[in-house]
């Protein structure tokens, strides 16, 4: 099953389906959550890494990640959005989601399901399938509206199985800012100060607020972001090291040789050579 509602004027796109639909993950234009409603687990290849979905867990990845899946994908089913339908860093006031589900410390977050989970999201599910054969002038907000809800269930859980414990607003809002202000600038701006100024707050406070909530430091969300695009560039291009050193900001090609080795424990050229058998 794949339904498909589009606006051409705006461009927007949104989709669900059950199974796996090459087609469009393939695109690599949108966000998604690939949920695991089945009773085994589905073995997901996400930026060439190997990923096992259990049964009752969601996978939410960006426009940035590319997924494929080894074929047993029975029970999956799948919400894809790009930023025309609804865009999660402008709506942010509404759903609390970026820094969190996307674009944060935890690239691509896998969120287990509780026992009453399920049945909440197969209704949401169930009234989402149906809003997609209605073809009038509201069903476009109605189905944002769904789509909104989908994601505030994701993002309650993702606060508590992401964050260590349960914090007060101004703190996960300092973490989820910092962590989209990365996203937007870490090509530039390597240093916890840089982006500390950013937010109008001392290095000191941002690295004490991830202390207690996170289990990375800011300096390793800025350096993790750094190194996961140019695992990206090296894979997915025939850029040298050195072109791809100078695209993340690094005018000494033995800065950046020397930075990616020391996080990956490989050189650049080694990680190239041995690029189709990457750990999980």
């Amino acid at each position: 099953m794949k339904k498909v509602f589009e606006n051409h004027d705006i461009g927007a796109f949104f989709a669900i389906s059950t199974g796996f639909p090459k087609d469009l993950i393939s695109n690599g234009r949108y966000m998604m959550f690939i949920w695991n409603d089945g009773e085994h687990p589905v073995s997901l290849c996400v930026d060439e890494r190997n990923v096992e979905l259990k049964p009752d867990q969601i996978s939410c990845l960006t426009y940035l990640h590319r997924v494929e899946s080894d074929g047993s994908e029975n029970g999956l089913k799948l919400l894809l959005f790009n930023r025309e339908f609804y865009c999660v860093h402008t709506y942010d006031s509404e759903v609390s989601c970026n820094g969190l589900l996307f674009f944060g410390s935890n690239s691509s977050p896998i969120l287990q399901l509780d026992s009453s989970e399920p049945e909440r999201l197969n209704t949401l599910f169930g009234v989402l399938n149906e809003e997609f054969t209605i073809n009038d002038s509201n069903q476009e907000e109605m189905l944002r509206i769904l789509l909104k809800r989908f994601i505030i269930r994701c993002t309650r859980m993702a606060r508590e199985q992401i964050l260590k414990r349960e914090g007060s607003e101004a703190d996960i809002d300092l973490i989820r800012t910092f962590n989209v202000l990365v996203e937007e600038h870490f090509r530039t701006k390597k240093t916890v100060s840089e982006y500390a100024e950013l937010m109008y707050k001392s290095p000191k406070t941002v690295t004490n607020v991830f202390g207690k909530y996170s289990d990375k430091s800011p300096l390793q969300v800025i350096h993790d972001r750094v190194i996961m695009e140019a695992k990206r560039l090296l894979y997915y291009t025939d850029k040298s090291s050195k072109e791809i050193g100078f695209e993340l900001g690094y005018t000494d090609p033995a800065q950046f040789s020397r930075f990616f080795k020391t996080h990956t424990g490989t050189t650049t050229t080694e990680f190239k050579k041995n690029r189709s058998v990457l750990p999980a």
